[in-house]
């Protein structure tokens, strides 16, 4: 057979792969099925996989011709259970058959995958980053599609066809954990230096084990102590989703601001969890978080001295905050826990900045004629830039990076931010906005002014 007829046979495959994908009316005879066809659909396989393996993969990957193997054995599993159809249907053509309609169709599927690589798929839609739902999508879509596989190349249509071909597509779909369990990219990052920085230990290694009550220790023990007719300000900062470093950069830039800018060099703590961090910083869990307020609770002034708490996590529809880093198994935080933790501390004087998801859900349980809340998003709300290539949350970005660098009034800054951040959120065409809410009792509304004019005069040098 010639080339020619070879790549001819190879485009009217594609074209009816296409069709019986997309649901569109294809019948067997449109498909051209021989051992030639399987070879060529083969190698656009492939192709396509290096292809969508390069993008998952990033710059400065390197190619692995190891997946040859992965390949190999994905193909081997298609074919072992086209035989096992051919056979317990009585009808050999399947043998060829079931392969080369399936890889006819892998294209379609594959142009869904390589969308959920471009940047965007961890954008939040329905409360669910897209990468998420554009999984589930196409593991759906596999499904619907290998069953017009197996509808398609079936003969007769009769009897018990429905049966048999969702019989036969249950089979295929089989092939799927199967194969995976031995998968290979074709490209991948070379990152022997991680593996051998200390900085990426496991939190339940015995380094980290051991390190982490002395971390908390030392921590607290650092904490100065109140100043005698001064309003000190301290600083409280809980990044509790190990996964995402976007919430330990958030978190460094918050701290340094404060420590610089609004005079808590000394009166701050943040509890971490981040591979980065486990030997340096404690581990930020439910237990840590009420140690450190009921230590703050202390050492303060309760009637003078106000503790800022900044949050920052995943949050879900029930209002609660992830706190995760696996394999640990920990507590979320819940509003009415955190507010539980306050009283206990005696802790009067309260700023609380939630950076989460349906972060607006907190302001309920912690509203009170001393408190000001400032959150992220509105109660039944996303809020947006967390991911993996995060370099900050759009919240975290707006409030610390911009509006408090540069303003004093927290109440004038979170105007700012908001504002920053409705404009970000209509350019970039994420809906509904994330619309972050605000809350500030009686008594703290009447506080702030001297607190924020007492920082001022500290930071230019002068006394008030």
């Amino acid at each position: 057979m010639s080339m020619q007829r070879v790549l001819k046979d190879l485009r009217f495959n594609l074209a009816s792969g296409a069709r019986l994908a997309l649901g569109l009316p294809v019948r067997l005879l449109l498909f051209r099925v021989g051992v030639a066809q399987l070879l060529a659909l083969v190698g656009v396989d492939v192709a396509i996989s290096i292809v969508i393996d390069r993008l998952r993969s990033g710059p400065d990957a390197v190619f692995s011709l190891h997946a040859i193997v992965y390949e190999g054995f994905i193909i081997a599993v298609l074919l072992l259970f086209a035989l096992l159809l051919a056979a317990t249907t009585r009808q050999p053509h399947l043998r060829l058959a079931i392969p080369v309609l399936t890889l006819a169709s892998e294209p379609m599927l594959s142009v869904l995958s390589v969308l959920l690589t471009l940047p965007g798929a961890q954008t939040i839609v329905f409360g669910y980053p897209v990468q998420w739902i554009g999984f589930w999508v196409l593991t759906f879509w596999a499904a619907f599609v290998y069953w017009r596989v197996v509808a398609t190349a079936l003969m007769p249509r009769r009897p018990r066809f429905l049966l048999r071909s969702f019989g036969g597509a249950c089979l295929l779909l089989l092939a799927i954990p199967i194969s995976m369990w031995s998968y290979q990219p074709w490209w991948y990052r070379d990152e022997p230096a991680q593996t051998a920085d200390p900085a990426y230990v496991s939190p339940v290694t015995e380094a980290a084990l051991a390190a982490q009550q002395t971390l908390l220790d030392d921590a607290l023990d650092d904490l100065d102590e109140e100043r005698p007719h001064q309003t000190d300000l301290y600083f409280v900062g809980f990044a509790p989703y190990a996964s995402e470093d976007v919430f330990r950069k958030d978190m460094q830039v918050a701290r340094d601001l404060f420590d610089d800018r609004f005079d808590t060099d000394g009166r701050s703590i943040v509890l971490l969890n981040n591979p980065r961090t486990i030997l340096d910083e404690p581990l930020a869990t439910v237990t840590n978080l009420r140690t450190t307020l009921k230590e703050i609770g202390g050492i303060i002034d309760p009637d003078d001295d106000v503790v800022m708490i900044y949050l920052e996590s995943h949050g879900t529809r029930d209002h609660r905050l992830a706190v995760e880093y696996w394999p640990l198994q920990l507590d979320p935080l819940t509003p009415a826990g955190l507010r539980d933790m306050l009283d206990e501390a005696k802790i009067k004087w309260r700023i609380i900045v939630v950076s989460a998801c349906y972060s607006g859900g907190f302001i309920d349980a912690l509203r009170d004629d001393h408190t000001l809340v400032m959150t992220a998003s509105a109660t039944d709300r996303t809020s947006f830039g967390c991911g993996t290539e995060s370099n900050a949350t759009y919240f975290g970005d707006a409030l610390f990076q911009h509006a408090l660098r540069f303003e004093d009034s927290f109440l004038k800054a979170f105007e700012d931010a908001r504002q920053r951040i409705a404009e970000r959120e209509k350019a970039e065409g994420h809906a509904p906005p994330s619309d972050p809410q605000i809350s500030v009792g009686d008594a703290m509304a009447e506080k702030l002014p001297s607190l924020e004019a007492a920082l001022r005069a500290r930071r230019s040098g002068s006394t008030i």
